[in-house]
């Protein structure tokens, strides 16, 4: 065969009569699209079934890489390349035949055997395989759908899929519906800001610690729905995937708001609340906490009951911290006293190791330290302070039949102070314990020391004698 004849077989296949084109092709198109700023083209967010004849087409020289804006200045209507009227048709013209010529009929039943299955059912995971080809994009100023279809592309299967059912339409007047991603097509904002949106993806991460996808995909009735598809670990590294499908703004409140106060309680208080994801029978994610499934409907029970018993422990500790501050007070007034008794005694032994270096320094240490003896017991006697301890406060809350989340954060966060302060307090406690024990041990070594110096001052020469000892006790 040859390739004259090829492209005739392809021409017929496709009912493309070149010297009487049809209507559908032959449509003057005045593209004016603006993509959403930020946008990502490669993430296609919006799935719609389409009908074929509301579908503009474009050739552009540009290819799938380049801008919107490059591929818009580069693109011209189809039935540019269909006629052959100047210098630049018959090019144009040319580079059409081309692209007929390299043209795959067995591509084309593929996507028209796709397309007659997604007529029927949405795909669970909403896109497709090799969807990104169909370039279809939506312009709000002329409120039309338009396919940039690049001629330089390989694989065109879809541009002449739609030329073909376009075709079709015009001769048997039934139109038909594609389920395709629309290009540059931002959330609708029907149900959910783009900002929920953003966050509906980050709280779940949180969760399941893979991103989700949030399409918005209308039906054949153009009813919309918000469909969330991911994957989350159901046993050591192996995934599964789900998908929670929102059909309207209410359903759609509900579950950010759900999402979010999970989300604030996980971040907040880690030590507190980790929420367990599971895949539901219904194919979406269950949230479990403590055995318990925590959903939307049960989820202003739930705050309410762990407002009310955080808010209980909060006052039973309240007790703890009278307690363990009163104790810390007595030991601070322990300690005080150990430091001043350990100096005297301190002073007391300097004074007798500088006296004992000299003659008149032991005459006037055996003299002297009888008076200051009586000076050392006074000291010695603790004076006795009370500390008074205050009454346990109760936490001051204003009883009522709904809490919020705010109301259950403020209440978890007085409770993790409260917390924070005892085991700050119990380390302070027994920080001041053990420098008291160690206190008492150099106030006993001290004490033994000195009485053992006082034992042998009986006599000025048993005195003279102990003092010119080789071997001295030392206090360490």
């Amino acid at each position: 065969m040859n390739k004259t004849n090829d492209i005739e077989d392809k021409l017929k296949y496709l009912k493309l009569d070149l010297n009487k084109l049809p209507e559908c092709l032959l449509e003057q198109i005045d593209v004016n699209i603006k993509p959403a700023r930020n946008y990502e083209e490669k993430k296609y967010r919006v799935y719609k079934y389409i009908p074929i004849s509301k579908i503009n087409i474009l050739l552009t020289r540009a290819n799938r890489l380049n801008t919107l804006q490059e591929k818009c200045e580069m693109a011209a209507p189809l039935y540019s390349y269909l006629i052959p009227e100047d210098e630049e048709g018959i090019l144009r013209h040319t580079i059409f035949l081309n692209m007929i010529k390299n043209m795959n009929i067995d591509e084309i039943k593929e996507i028209e055997s796709e397309q007659e299955k997604l007529r029927e059912e949405i795909p669970y995971r909403v896109k497709y395989k090799e969807n990104y080809l169909w370039q279809i994009y939506y312009s709000e100023y002329t409120k039309q759908y338009y396919m940039l279809a690049p001629i330089e592309d390989l694989d065109c299967s879809c541009l002449f899929y739609l030329i073909k059912e376009k075709i079709e339409h015009q001769k048997t007047g039934k139109d038909k519906e594609i389920f395709v991603p629309v290009s540059y097509l931002d959330y609708s904002k029907m149900y959910l800001t783009k900002s929920q949106v953003a966050d509906i993806e980050k709280y779940i991460w949180q969760f399941t610690k893979e991103w989700p996808i949030v399409y918005e995909v209308y039906d054949k009735n153009e009813n919309m729905s918000f469909q969330i598809v991911g994957a989350t670990e159901v046993y050591e590294k192996i995934y599964s995937v789900y998908k929670i499908a929102l059909n309207s703004c209410e359903e759609s409140t509900r579950f950010y708001k759900l999402l979010k106060a999970l989300f604030i309680l996980e971040t907040e208080f880690p030590n507190r609340y980790k929420f367990e994801v599971k895949i539901s029978e219904n194919g979406g994610l269950e949230f479990i906490y403590n055995s318990k499934i925590i959903d939307y409907d049960g989820l202003a029970k739930f705050i309410k009951e762990e407002f009310l018993k955080h808010k209980q422990e909060s006052e039973n500790l309240h007790e703890d911290i009278v307690n363990s501050t009163s104790r810390l007070e007595e030991l601070k007034l322990i300690e005080k006293d150990k430091e001043e008794e350990y100096n005297i005694r301190q002073k007391q032994i300097t004074l007798y190791l500088e006296c004992k270096k000299s003659f008149f320094g032991k005459i006037r240490y055996y003299f002297k330290g009888k008076k200051d003896n009586g000076k050392v017991k006074k000291k010695r006697e603790l004076t006795e302070r009370i500390v008074e301890k205050q009454e346990p406060q109760e936490i001051m809350y204003n009883t009522k039949e709904y809490y919020t989340i705010e109301d259950l954060v403020d209440i978890t966060k007085i409770l993790d102070r409260i917390e924070t302060q005892i085991k700050k307090t119990n380390m302070d406690i027994k920080a001041l314990e053990e420098k008291i024990e160690r206190l008492t041990k150099k106030i006993d070594n001290a004490r033994k020391y000195i009485e053992e110096i006082e034992e042998h001052k009986k006599s000025i020469f048993e005195f003279w004698s102990f003092v010119n000892k080789d071997n001295l006790l030392r206090l360490e």
